[in-house]
């Protein structure tokens, strides 16, 4: 009887972590698009603020460390019309405990035909705390007939 108490026990404490880290990585998959909608494509730099945490980590070699550096760079983008549309859209994202990884198709940007953008962020206590990117501008011509997305 003993043993099937601690078995039960077990067998519902790890059903309880398993909802737990299922919630927190879907919490952290909607906070980074979140973020990105607002901050990236709407160009809201009070997103900042409310996504990023105090310590902020940066990988790009582009981009300082910390929220005033991320600023910066959102504030040098060009400015755009709403009749210009969307300066890109979220094809995917994929969530892992702490890692968000969002594969983005930017219009317009690094070249004429936009670019091929995967982002992974870091999330600890609710704010994003790290970032590493890798971007890619899409080609004219291409060796396959797969797209980028």
């Amino acid at each position: 009887m003993r043993y099937l108490c601690i078995c039960m026990f077990l067998a519902l404490s790890s059903c309880s972590f398993v909802k737990t880290e299922r919630s927190n990585t879907e919490f952290n998959k909607k906070l980074v698009i979140q973020f990105y909608e607002s901050a990236l494509f709407q160009r809201n730099t009070d997103a900042i603020d409310e996504y990023i945490g105090e310590k902020y980590i940066q990988h790009n070699p582009n981009v300082a460390d910390g929220k005033e550096a991320l600023r910066t760079l959102i504030k040098s983008m060009p400015k755009r019309l709403k009749s210009d549309g969307p300066p890109g859209e979220i094809v995917r994202a994929i969530a892992e405990n702490d890692l968000v990884v969002l594969h983005v198709r930017q219009y317009g940007w690094p070249g004429p035909n936009g670019g091929a953008l995967v982002d992974i962020f870091r999330v600890e206590k609710g704010k994003i705390v790290e970032h590493w990117d890798v971007i890619q501008a899409v080609p004219d011509i291409s060796k396959n007939n797969n797209t980028m997305f």
